[in-house]
């Protein structure tokens, strides 16, 4: 029987997508590149709005319409050519990542284009270098920061890395297929520049620790960087903020506003202050306020060197915040106004020119609230606000080595002010510290009249009583102990009005449940006391904290 001729099918040419979908409840898609889907929805919205922005000559933007649809819950970019993805993706991603004037990063769909200030730059750029753009391969620019000085009359003093280009700028490479000219269907890496914290854990493990994404998952993943906020704690760390939007379009039409306005608002202490800050700015807005709810969550991860890896800044925190309530905002309200970072002035010899004399240069720099990222990290937590305010009186400033304590100095006025602020929900609480101060004024006051004419050994004594306390208060490692030194102080003072009124809602916070939060209580009224030898103190303090700065 002859052998039947085999006949060749034609192959199907396979089409090329039209779109891409992008859906915050994709399974694929976790709190990061939800915010990357944001942050696209974002920057789209601010093209449609920005009437200086002119649209591409090319075939795919010939029409009326806009080639992307936002959604609610996803958002849609449509490829009218499917072979020229990149005349659609190209103009986006010009327009969202740039280099200003003075080779910095900006990224116009969530920068304030009204706010020039270096300093205020400097410092937003810093925090996507510490997270987003921390390996060297992910930037061009220069070997080493620039320091620099403003033009204004206080000369604030800051540094940047000057930038030239930098891997997000030209992303949609990686989202088209050389050789179809359309949307790549290979799945690629993840890597950290687009994910900070994903990384090959070991060479020898890639295939099993490499971070994997479809074309969604990356084109989300460049767009993290908008969605999200970076924010650097000093040049050596950073906090990376991740909101999770419940609406893309109130997250388009109002993510601006979730950034800092000014150098002094970019100034935070840790995890828990940022998270705050980015709620007490949220409720701040009376239009997001009125609208809904933004965000249905807040992640923030904090990024530092660590001793197995200094090259790079790894995740070495994470904490989740729901939406809170308005009262606990309210009080990180009263913080944020009483604790704001200071303005501090140093002045430095600058060595004249041949044949010139030196001079002195004052230069000016922010220093920061020890105070105000605990009670931010407590109300993030659900604590009281001044919870474990004795690690103040105990720790040691990992910066430098020195104790905490000596930076309450400066904390002093916004702590007196705080105490007598609407933050107290218990009574008893408030009642401990107003008997603490009521006792320390009539015992500094004793002194006085003791040694009236002999100021030295008064303010030695004050020295001494001070110290006694503090130590009396914050040694204390069981109930029996805090209460012994307590009972002691109070019965050295008598006609203790604050107590005898208040006795019944004091007594409670002594027993083995409360007595930590008294004692954190007592070494607050210590901190804030402003009364007889509150002045002489203050000026040991300030000696001592000069001496060895």
């Amino acid at each position: 029987m002859a052998k039947k001729a085999s006949v060749s099918k034609p192959k199907l040419k396979k089409s090329l997508p039209d779109h891409l979908v992008l859906a915050v409840d994709d399974p694929l898609m976790d709190g990061l590149l939800r915010a990357g889907i944001g942050g696209l929805a974002t920057t789209l919205h601010a093209m449609e709005r920005d009437k200086k922005w002119k649209r591409p000559e090319t075939e795919s933007w010939s029409s009326d319409d806009w080639p992307w649809t936002i959604e609610s819950d996803r958002l849609v970019v449509r490829f009218p050519k499917p072979d020229a993805v990149i005349e659609v993706l190209q103009p986006i991603f010009e327009y969202a990542f740039r280099i200003d004037a003075e080779e910095m990063i900006d990224l116009p769909s969530i920068f304030p284009s009204n706010n020039t200030d270096p300093v205020y730059r400097s410092q937003l750029q810093r925090g996507l270098l510490l997270t987003f753009l921390q390996h060297g391969k992910s930037r061009n620019g220069a070997k080493a920061d620039v320091e620099k000085r403003t033009a204004d009359d206080k000369q604030r003093a800051y540094s940047y890395r000057p930038i030239y280009s930098y891997k997000h700028q030209r992303g949609y490479e990686d989202l088209i297929d050389t050789r179809t000219g359309g949307l790549t269907e290979k799945i690629g890496e993840l890597p950290g520049t687009l994910y900070p914290g994903a990384a090959v854990r070991h060479n020898a493990y890639a295939g099993y620790t490499k971070q994997e994404a479809t074309a969604a998952q990356l084109l989300a993943g460049y767009f993290s960087s908008i969605g999200t906020l970076s924010l650097p704690i000093n040049r050596g760390s950073a906090v990376l903020l991740v909101p999770e939007p419940t609406d893309l379009k109130v997250f388009a039409n109002y993510r601006a506003k979730i950034t800092p306005k000014d150098a002094l608002s970019c100034c935070i202490g840790g995890t828990g202050d940022a998270v705050m800050q980015v709620y007490a700015r949220m409720r701040s807005e009376e239009e997001i306020k009125e609208k809904r709810v933004l965000v249905s969550t807040v992640h923030a991860y904090l990024f530092r060197p660590t001793a197995w890896a200094k090259q790079q800044k790894s995740r070495v925190d994470a904490i989740t915040v729901a939406p809170l309530d308005d009262r606990q905002i309210e009080i990180f309200e009263y913080a944020r106004a009483h604790f704001q970072p200071r303005q501090v002035v140093r002045k430095e010899l600058v060595k004249g020119a041949k044949g010139q004399s030196n001079q002195d240069q004052e230069t000016w720099f922010y220093s920061d609230s020890i105070v105000r990222p605990l009670i931010a990290e407590n109300l993030a937590n659900h604590r009281y606000w001044f919870s474990g305010f004795s690690r103040l009186f105990v720790e040691n400033d990992p910066a430098n080595g020195k104790p905490l304590r000596d930076r309450l100095f400066f904390e002093k006025k916004g702590l007196l002010e705080m105490t007598q602020s609407n933050v107290w929900d218990h009574e008893g609480h408030q009642a401990l510290v107003r008997s603490v101060h009521h006792a320390l004024r009539g015992r500094y006051g004793r002194i006085a009249s003791e040694n009236d004419k002999n100021p030295v050994a008064m303010r030695n004594r004050f020295r001494g009583e001070y110290d006694r306390w503090r130590l009396a208060f914050s040694g204390a490692k069981t109930a029996d102990q805090f209460r012994q030194a307590i009972c002691d102080l109070f019965s050295r003072v008598p006609a203790n009005t604050e107590l005898q009124a208040n006795w019944t809602s004091v007594l409670p916070m002594l027993d083995e449940r409360n007595w930590q939060h008294a004692r954190d209580l007592a070494l607050l009224a210590m901190a804030s006391y402003s009364g007889k030898g509150d002045k002489e103190l203050s000026q040991d303090e300030e000696v001592a904290l000069s001496e060895s700065a």
